[in-house]
């Protein structure tokens, strides 16, 4: 081929019009798959992935978002449409990945392949004398570049493009979705195509995900004919079943319509169905030429519903012992959903769980206890106690809570309830001593809150453990008398507080009876901010019944009833 004709045919495929075919149309059967169930790219193969591959044609998508869970085909989307975008609608291109390494090597595994291996593409990749602009961080194509940088600063400068598609922007550092957004330079065909699964509230991809005109992938009720999204709040299991994957496997999805009796079973091909015949539709209003896309697991028939269940039981067993991560994971990963450590309007409403204060006002044991605690917040002239009854499973049942003006009324409520002196624990926060001198004459022990999240301790072979509450140590009052107290995480704790609060785990019951300054006492504090700077604050002074709740959690740490917030890890 003589170079003048090379510069012709680069002209010609530069300047032509897309083809009229939708990307997806377009695709379909014609780009080729590294890793796929198939050796071409089947639109039906992912149903969910047909309108956000389209959007790339897109003119008036000047910004697209693709909220997606993981192993839904969202890279080998990516492949089929820079497929697409090279043969049919060609303009500067850059691909942004979390590092350098990351982008490299799919471009080098999976993208270089479908290039080579779809016929549209293979003959404008440069071979012979040209082959040295197929470089790392580039392919020089006669009528246009494609370019490959991690979320960086030295790859995100000094280049202009037309489209710029970040992978996994979740996990970018802070400021390099703005940086990547800038490389378009408000070109008037411009389109910025942001993939990736849920993240974090708050941060540049939870704000881009909100500005857009959001559309959630919905399906049609059988049998009433109601649209819906998939949501998780309607898989069904039979809770009685003790064997776990036994009760998973009773999994289905049930139409969100209370007057519909529909069941859509665990079963491949009726899944199957129900995702073909699904469309996206438009849940609210965003930025003018913005579109966003959302899906999560439950409409992906591959993935059966029974095990998202025993993920999501196992999660909630780690929630219980204090380990918020494997939730986390299952709302991020799978649901495709942002995840928020503060929660504020998540709080389910406390309701009694059938049984009064009056039924143990005596000292009578709860049939699943084999633990009570008494925790004490003091204030100036008076104190606020709470009961708590904990069975060895982690479940608990709130007993009393009160407000009481004297020690010596302490001691009596602590006899009559029959609670144990090491049980009976009291916040030392506030006068400090006269705590030391009580907890000294009664036997009890002191607990002190802390900013800390972890504290060193000795394990039985001699090597340094780290778990969220401190050892005993041992303290003297002014009169000379000693006691013990103990340090503790106030954040980790209060997170466990909340999630037990809000009924994710084990069971943390309270009495009908228990008033309603109760209930705004234990809704006192709010979660702000994310990882090490989170802190739980006040939305009123009156916190005193998370006070002695966290208090209950810290003793149930300690005790093993409940796992610790930290992990164990050797230093």
């Amino acid at each position: 081929m003589t170079k003048t004709r090379q510069l012709f045919d680069a002209f010609r495929q530069s300047c032509r019009p897309p083809a009229r075919l939708k990307p997806s149309e377009w695709a379909h059967g014609r780009v080729a798959l590294y890793e796929g169930l198939s050796p071409y790219f089947e639109a039906d193969a992912a149903p969910w992935l047909v309108e956000p591959l389209n959007a790339f044609a897109d003119i008036g998508a000047k910004e697209v978002c693709l909220l997606a869970p993981v192993g839904t085909g969202k890279t080998t989307m990516l492949e089929a449409a820079m497929c697409y975008v090279i043969s049919e609608d060609a303009g500067a291109t850059m691909l942004v990945g979390q590092t350098d390494s990351d982008i490299k090597d799919w471009v080098e595994t999976r993208l270089d392949f479908s290039l080579l291996n779809t016929k549209e593409t293979a003959g404008l990749l440069p071979t012979g004398k040209n082959r040295h602009k197929k470089r790392k961080d580039a392919i020089i194509f006669p009528h246009m570049a494609l370019f490959m940088t991690g979320a960086n600063l030295s790859g995100l400068q000094a280049k202009s493009m037309r489209r710029v598609l970040c992978d996994e922007p979740w996990i970018y550092p802070d400021g390099m979705i703005r940086e990547a957004e800038g490389r378009l330079h408000d070109r008037w065909n411009r389109q910025f195509y942001l993939l990736a699964q849920g993240g974090f509230v708050n941060t540049e991809w939870h704000k881009k995900c909100e500005n857009t005109a959001m559309r959630e992938f919905c399906f049609t009720c059988p049998s009433c004919q109601h649209e819906q999204a998939w949501k998780w709040e309607n898989v069904i299991y039979d809770t009685t079943i003790a064997d776990r994957v036994k009760m998973a496997q009773t999994a289905e999805l049930k139409c969100a319509n209370v007057d519909c009796d529909y069941r859509l079973q665990d079963k491949p091909q009726p899944r199957r169905e129900l995702a073909i015949s699904a469309r996206y539709v438009q849940m609210k209003e965003g930025m003018p030429d913005s579109l966003g896309f959302h899906y999560n697991a439950l409409c992906n028939w591959r993935l059966p519903l029974w095990r998202l269940v025993i993920e999501r039981c196992n999660a909630m067993d780690e929630v219980a012992r204090g380990n918020l991560k494997l939730l986390q994971q299952f709302i991020q990963k799978r649901l495709a959903e942002f995840w928020s450590d503060e929660q504020e309007d998540e709080r389910v409403k406390l309701t009694g769980h059938g049984y009064s204060i009056r039924d143990y006002a005596n000292g009578e044991l709860w049939e699943d206890e084999s633990h009570r605690f008494m925790t004490i917040d003091v204030q100036q002239g008076h104190f606020w106690i709470a009961i708590r009854a904990w069975g060895m499973g982690g479940n608990s049942r709130l007993l009393f809570y009160t407000k009481v003006d004297t020690w010596e009324r302490l001691k009596v409520i602590q006899e009559t309830y029959g609670v144990k002196n090491r049980h009976t624990q009291i916040d030392c926060g506030y006068f400090k001593d006269e705590v030391y001198k009580r907890c000294a004459q009664y036997g009890w022990l002191s607990l002190r809150g802390d900013q800390r999240d972890q504290f060193p301790h000795r394990n039985r072979s001699g090597k340094t453990v780290f778990k969220s509450y401190s050892p005993y140590q041992t303290v003297t009052a002014s009169d000379g008398r000693k006691t013990m107290v103990s340090y503790f995480s106030n954040t980790s704790h209060k997170d466990i507080l909340f999630q037990l609060r809000n009924q994710r785990g084990v069971d943390w019951q309270i009495p009908d009876d228990i008033g309603s300054e109760y209930l705004r006492q234990i809704d006192a504090e709010v979660r702000r901010g994310e990882g090490k700077t989170a802190r739980w604050v006040k939305r009123h002074n009156s916190n005193h019944a998370v006070d002695c709740e966290n208090m209950q959690i810290v003793l149930a740490s300690i005790f093993g009833l409940i796992g610790t917030p930290e992990s164990e890890t050797e230093d």
